[in-house]
């Protein structure tokens, strides 16, 4: 092969290869998942009770500067309603959050369960979910936004 042939040849692979890397990063990136947008009205995430009362996970995304921070309401078996990060501080960097099958709350990364209607979740080797700090007020669930933008550094 002449010179110029080869030239060719390697600059075809060399596209082939940057197309592929582009690709994988796109498809396979780690994107976190997009729920509905958080309520927000004057700095605070308001959220009716009467729409979390059901016994099953109710995952938003609250954005703030084009970044996303995902978190969950939960309600237990006694009717207290909280809020959590979704994410923790073990599997956090793989940006997966958590999902519900049946009565569980599942991480995305490892696998570890958490019942829904659990009083409490005790930690199990680092996994479990982040309280988020709300309250209720009247009927509805309350996060301020500055409390909520602490937790930006587990979305980075």
């Amino acid at each position: 092969m002449n010179p110029s042939g080869r030239f060719t040849a390697s600059r075809d692979l060399l596209f082939i290869f940057l197309l592929c890397v582009v690709v994988f990063q796109l498809g396979c990136g780690k994107k976190m998942a997009q729920y509905p947008d958080a309520p927000v009205r004057d700095n605070k995430i308001i959220i009716p009770l009467h729409d979390v009362r059901d016994g099953r996970a109710h995952f938003f995304t609250y954005t703030r500067g084009g970044r996303q921070i995902n978190f969950f309401v939960r309600t237990d078996a006694k009717g207290t309603v909280s809020s959590y990060f979704d994410a923790c501080y073990t599997c956090y960097k793989q940006k997966k959050g958590y999902r519900q099958e049946g009565a569980d709350l599942i991480c995305n990364e490892c696998g570890m369960k958490f019942n829904i209607s659990d009083e409490t979740w005790q930690a199990q080797g680092g996994c479990d979910p982040i309280l988020l700090k709300s309250s209720i007020e009247g009927e509805q669930l309350v996060i301020d936004t500055d409390v909520i933008e602490k937790g930006l550094k587990l979305f980075k």
